[in-house]
């Protein structure tokens, strides 16, 4: 099924799309964060598909995309995270929806930012997006 593919893509086309000046990098990707300033990864955390019915309705796909934010300048108050946040915030507002690969439209749910925390050498912010997509059988 290359839904999870297309969905996965749709975000990362959106999140690349916005221009933040820093770079986005894809889950499981071979990169060593550098020692200073600021970057974003994201990964779909959870998706669950439910069918819509027996004859041909097609399904239901829901999940989490967590998109993380990072500044290597700790024990700094992070203005350049907090306007990160806010620009993609902007983008991913209830009722929102992107169609981006496959004929897939994602429907955003809500958005959430978590807590802010020291993670290693770094300080962290996640955002949360919850996130709909109905799949034709």
């Amino acid at each position: 099924m290359s839904e999870f593919l297309n969905i996965y893509k749709t975000f990362a086309k959106v999140l690349n799309d916005l221009s933040l000046g820093i770079d986005v990098i894809p889950e499981n990707d071979d990169f060593d964060p550098p020692s200073a300033g600021q970057w974003a990864e994201f990964s779909i955390l959870s998706q669950d598909i439910t069918s819509m019915g027996k004859s041909g309705a097609g399904d239901e796909a829901s999940g989490v995309c967590q998109i993380s934010l990072y500044d290597a300048d700790t024990g700094t108050l992070s203005g350049v995270l907090f306007a990160l946040a806010d620009t993609i915030s902007a983008n991913f507002t209830h009722g929102t929806s992107y169609t981006e690969y496959g004929g897939t439209a994602v429907f955003i749910n809500s958005l959430s930012r978590n807590t802010g925390r020291i993670a290693g050498a770094f300080y962290q912010i996640d955002l949360s997006i919850n996130w709909t997509a109905y799949i034709d059988r």
